[in-house]
């Protein structure tokens, strides 16, 4: 691991721990034994710094998703099993909330930054994923992948960010993306797919909402 890598490391446990606003460049220095000019020499400024912590912490969530779907058989298994990991079975964690709320207070140019990185990253996997699906027959073969990608971000987009929403009583936001999910995959699959899914759900179910 070299220096800068030991640096962001350190910078999102600190995250994790104290809150992004807690987090001082100060501290960071003291914490791994190095001057702040030697910081700053490395990361432009804090919001550079918090922004590359923050994308790491992404990064580890993913690769953590990646070895908890490995027994997949199926790719439209994976994308299923994927919602109910990263919506935590309708509830999203904590700690991101507080993260997010947090970071549009304070530093809303990092928001800005690490929710354009995540949904590049996102709308990549989707369509990555949507491609496997197509190739083992999964899905309608006239569907268009990229442009079916960019309709299902933008429309998730609204609905986990726009407080003008109204929901039904009951029903959170986490369970109102996995609904949605579902009904996508189904809209665009083949007869062999709507049995997976079926299949799937019978054994995994997500909210019913």
């Amino acid at each position: 691991m070299t220096q800068r890598e030991k640096i962001v490391d350190q910078v999102s446990q600190m995250i994790l721990s104290l809150g992004v606003k807690s987090v001082r460049m100060d501290d960071v220095a003291n914490s791994l034994c190095m001057s702040k000019r030697t910081l700053y020499e490395m990361f432009g400024d804090k919001e550079e710094l918090l922004t590359e912590s923050i994308i790491y912490l992404m990064n580890r969530q993913q690769q953590n998703l990646t070895e908890r779907v490995k027994g997949c058989s199926n790719m439209l298994e994976v994308l299923l099993m994927s919602v109910r990991i990263l919506t935590n079975d309708g509830h999203l964690g904590e700690t991101e909330k507080r993260l997010t709320a947090n970071l549009r207070k304070f530093y809303p140019a990092v928001l800005e930054k690490v929710q354009r990185v995540h949904s590049e990253k996102g709308l990549a996997g989707l369509q990555y994923a949507l491609d496997c699906c197509l190739a083992e027959g999964y899905l309608d073969p006239n569907v268009d992948v990229e442009l079916m990608a960019q309709l299902f971000f933008a429309s998730t987009g609204v609905l986990m960010t726009d407080s003008k929403i109204v929901l039904p009583n009951g029903v959170s936001r986490e369970e109102a993306f996995g609904a949605m999910v579902v009904n996508f995959l189904r809209g665009l699959s083949t007869v062999k797919g709507l049995q997976v899914i079926d299949e799937i759900l019978a054994r995994e179910p997500l909210p019913k909402h």
